[in-house]
């Protein structure tokens, strides 16, 4: 195709979707919400897995020692620790003594009557391991388990579980909000062919007088089909600038209400990181419905 001919298609395109303002406006819109919807929900699954994985990494293996635990097995735990440090598998590690166990579980109750009975000798050394890679942890826990020294009766405590049934739940609510954004998007295809197909029905005498003088069905489709593109690309910077605002005044929002609950560590992630992809995925998505809403409007009715 000619450029010449490209920016013929390109200008009546564009001036397709300017005459039909009422419908073009409609058209836009029905982008907009739905762009904007599929956008706030991808940023609240970025937000949930980054948080999550946040999570895990944060997340400590507590490994308790027997009661009656000798130095000897202190020590084989703590080179086995070191071990895995120097190997990359754990970040850090830190040792609680029988006295700090015992001050800080002092310090919680704040109440001395409730530690009746209960000494330093009652206590048990533990330690507290960070892992590089959480997915390690059943590794490194079967190996911490064959110790003598550690306590096998709920001597190893790891929350990953709770973690991993909330990643489940997440991978859940992506399917519904998938499903949900598939019937948007039949919605969005349909109500931009309805735009397509009035341009098609108002101006079908001229199409008739441009296929009697030999005008190929391409030449007359592709206006058509610039004007869905166009359409979906509007739609798409103007949900994209309503997304970031929106985001943005949100983020500052929740990360208040985070503060303020003692949750920093779980945070909303800024806009900038991932601007891009999202003006990426609006884009293409929003052409994508044009696009298609088009191509079947055009299919339809181009025999006038």
């Amino acid at each position: 195709m000619k450029i010449r001919t490209m920016k013929l298609l390109i200008k009546e395109g564009a001036q397709n979707v300017i005459k039909n303002k009422l419908m073009s406006f409609a058209s836009i819109m029905t982008v907009v919400a739905t762009l904007f919807f599929l956008g706030i929900v991808l940023l609240l699954a970025v937000n949930i897995s980054s948080n999550i994985e946040a999570m895990k990494r944060d997340l400590e293996i507590t490994v308790f020692l027997n009661v009656n635990a000798t130095n000897y097995q202190r020590e084989e735990v703590v080179s086995f620790l070191e071990s895995k440090k120097d190997a990359g598998i754990i970040s850090e590690y830190r040792y609680e003594s029988k006295e700090q166990m015992y001050q800080n579980i002092k310090e919680s109750l704040n109440d001395d009557s409730l530690l009746e009975g209960f000494t330093v000798d009652n206590a048990a050394e533990s330690f507290y391991i960070k892992l590089v890679d959480p997915n390690s942890s059943d590794e490194i826990i079967t190996e911490l388990s064959r110790f003598s020294g550690v306590n096998k009766d709920n001597g190893i405590g790891y929350g990953k579980d709770e973690l991993d049934k909330l990643e489940g739940i997440l991978k859940v609510f992506n399917y519904i909000i998938m499903a949900i954004l598939a019937v948007l998007m039949i919605i969005s295809v349909f109500l931009i062919s309805n735009t397509i197909r009035l341009t098609v029905f108002a101006r079908r005498r001229q199409i008739e007088i441009m296929k009697y003088v030999g005008a190929l069905d391409s030449f007359i489709r592709w206006p058509f089909i610039v004007e869905g593109l166009l359409i979906g690309l509007i739609g798409a910077v103007l949900s994209f600038f309503i997304t970031s605002q929106v985001y943005k005044w949100l983020q500052g929002f929740i990360n208040g209400i985070l503060v303020n609950l003692k949750m920093a560590t779980l945070r909303i992630m800024e806009f900038g990181p991932v601007a891009f992809r999202i003006f990426m995925i609006y884009s293409i998505f929003g052409m994508v419905i044009g696009g298609i809403g088009s191509l079947l409007s055009v299919r339809k009715h181009l025999n006038v």
